[in-house]
């Protein structure tokens, strides 16, 4: 299969899943957070973390069936939130589950009413991209909302105290000669102020005024390297503590992603016809002195394209890929090319159930962070910090009749500092 031809699936947040869709949703639909919805044969219990023992919350659920199968494919992928796992592979978890066609048929008056990915939103023939499913896709790259929480304004509480205490000391008569001022009009220190400060007496150009440096109030350093402590009820062990450790769960809609050309020829031809005006308009200017690629020897210089200024091309590309699509969090290509910050430094192995060969089936990239909140926090809070994570699966999806999951290859990379 010739991996230029296949198109790259994005994923991006969508609505909430409230309560008025939850009893409607199932292992059919792509989504963010919540619990994972298996087929009704299937009852597995939250996945445990093998380093230490917390459960591990859902991140996404992706249903992915392949072509030319009865069979559907739906894809979990678990973490660990506890900071000290974050960035071991065997912190994170990948499962896949597959179950005959016929189980869908009692579910289909319940979904009627829902978003609902088809069959083939991840396969290579996806082709439902019209305009009318698509008419929101603004909105869904625009998701992103900081919540930005008011600060409390402490200018005045600190000018009160310090009124105060100046009206203290005011009323204050020091009668000792060398408690107020020195016998021989050496340094004085101003009374009133509330800082620390030395004056020296001469002519106005020569004098000089030190003032005591204002500390910090904040360790940023510190701040930056923090990671938000676990709520208390998750850290106790208790029967509840599997359903407090559970992301808001948020619908996930599928866009094709678009070249830096066709995003050019859609969302920025009006831009790009009025660069076209200025450059005829600015011909002769432009190039002066030189031929029709302005390459003459005293000719204007011609666009260069520069390497990043850190040396990092792959970083650079990755970054790049990101942001031409704004608000993905998600990159979906079967035995596609993924989306690498540096080179894998071990090569996935073979399928432990086949030993057959493994292939790159999707990654989530860092814009998926801000997304993913606990039910339990009252504000945001990272919960998980990584650069990608790749999920590789078996090229065949091998399965048996006898079995309930398949565990599949998770990488992690690192954010780079």
């Amino acid at each position: 299969m010739d991996n230029n031809k296949l198109a790259m699936l994005l994923g991006f947040e969508d609505e909430p899943i409230t309560e008025k869709y939850k009893a409607q949703v199932n292992f059919t639909i792509n989504k963010i957070g919540g619990m994972p919805d298996y087929p009704l044969n299937i009852n597995l219990e939250p996945p445990i973390c093998t380093l230490c023992q917390l459960p591990r919350p859902l991140v996404v659920q992706i249903y992915a069936p392949l072509e030319n199968s009865t069979l559907h494919r739906t894809l979990y992928l678990f973490a660990c939130i506890n900071p000290n796992c974050w960035t071991l592979n065997e912190s994170w978890l990948c499962v896949r589950v597959q179950s005959q066609e016929n189980i869908l048929n009692t579910l289909e008056d319940t979904t009627a009413t829902v978003p609902k990915s088809s069959a083939t939103d991840w396969c290579a023939d996806a082709d439902d991209w019209d305009d009318d499913n698509n008419a929101n896709f603004n909105e869904e790259n625009g998701n992103v909302i900081s919540n930005i929480e008011k600060v409390s304004d402490e200018d005045e509480e600190s000018c009160s105290l310090e009124d105060s205490l100046r009206s203290g000391f005011g009323n204050l008569s020091v009668d000792d000669r060398n408690a107020n001022k020195g016998a021989q009009g050496g340094a004085v220190g101003r009374l009133h102020s509330p800082l620390a400060t030395a004056e020296i007496e001469g002519n106005e150009g020569e004098v000089i005024s030190i003032d005591t440096p204002t500390f910090p109030q904040h360790d940023i350093a510190s701040l930056l390297q923090e990671a938000a402590p676990l709520p208390q009820d998750i850290c106790q062990s208790g029967p509840r503590r599997a359903s407090l450790i559970q992301f808001s769960p948020y619908f996930m809609s599928v866009w094709e992603e678009s070249s830096e050309k066709q995003s050019a020829n859609v969302t920025d031809r009006h831009v790009k016809e009025l660069l076209q005006e200025y450059q005829q308009k600015n011909d002769d200017n432009s190039h002066l002195g030189g031929g029709p690629e302005g390459g003459g020897a005293e000719g204007g210089e011609g666009y260069e394209k520069s390497n990043p200024a850190h040396g990092d091309k792959m970083f650079h590309h990755f970054l790049s890929k990101v942001q031409s699509n704004p608000g993905q969090i998600l990159r979906y290509g079967r035995e596609s090319s993924p989306l690498l910050l540096y080179p894998l430094q071990e090569a996935p192995r073979k399928c432990q159930y086949c030993q057959g060969d493994l292939v790159f089936e999707f990654q989530i990239v860092p814009t998926i962070i801000s997304k993913l909140k606990l039910v339990t926090d009252p504000k945001q809070v990272s919960r998980l910090e990584f650069g990608t994570v790749l999920i590789y699966t078996c090229r065949k999806s091998c399965w048996s009749s006898d079995a309930t999951v398949r565990v599949e290859t998770v990488i992690i990379q690192s954010e780079l500092y």
